[in-house]
């Protein structure tokens, strides 16, 4: 079983805050304490940007609202970037040292620094713009009732970006959601905003917490 397969378990499992709770007692004080600012300051991030891109509150997402795609495709970025195998920006961001960095859909295996966020722009690649994340539908634009509906979503200090056409969009997406964070501890789970679909998405999804 992969890393990533075994992280999707546990998260499925029924007792996994018991199991998050466990680790967080087995694991150095200063360790939790890092780990928990990195995850409070990328969420500060990403409710940052459904405000102002949205302009509505934060809301909360569990893992049965992220479908199997996208949560895979989150879990096997965040393996990757723990056991070294992620291409990272100039800055190096490192797992063994938390702090907030983001990833997108779009360009697997690429994680960067909020301040490196522009790496993942696709201002452009107006086809990979126009490209459902989830099925590879090549959308036709807002104008002709096909647009991207960019999103993000969290699990500790990792925003995880996507976009997908109109039939795709997540369970968690019923209400227009930009971001969802998924529960990496027995707490309440944090945030989405909401936004309207794009033709150019470029400009606005890869952009952080702009």
């Amino acid at each position: 079983m992969t890393p990533t397969l075994a992280l999707e378990r546990m998260m499925l499992h029924p007792q996994y805050d018991q199991i998050i709770q466990r680790a967080r007692t087995l694991a150095p004080t200063a360790v939790v304490d890092q780990a928990d600012a990195a995850a409070t300051e990328a969420h500060r991030i990403l409710s940052t940007a459904a405000v102002r891109f949205a302009e509505a509150p934060a809301y909360p997402a569990t893992v049965a609202d992220v479908p199997g795609w996208l949560r895979l495709g989150l879990l096997d970025t965040l393996a990757a970037f723990a056991d070294g195998r992620a291409t990272t920006c100039l800055h190096q961001p490192q797992a063994h040292r938390p702090s907030p960095v983001l990833a997108a859909a779009w360009l697997p295996g690429l994680v960067t620094c909020p301040g490196c966020a522009h790496l993942l722009s696709l201002q452009r690649n107006p086809d990979a713009d126009a490209t459902c994340d989830s099925c590879g539908h090549r959308c036709a634009g807002p104008e002709h009732g096909d647009g991207i509906y960019p999103g993000m979503v969290q699990l500790g200090p990792l925003i995880f970006h996507y976009g997908t056409c109109g039939d795709c969009r997540p369970p968690v997406a019923s209400n227009n959601p930009l971001s969802a964070t998924l529960p990496a501890q027995n707490a309440a789970p944090r945030g989405t905003g909401r936004v309207k679909p794009r033709g150019k998405r470029g400009r606005r999804r890869g952009r952080g917490g702009r």
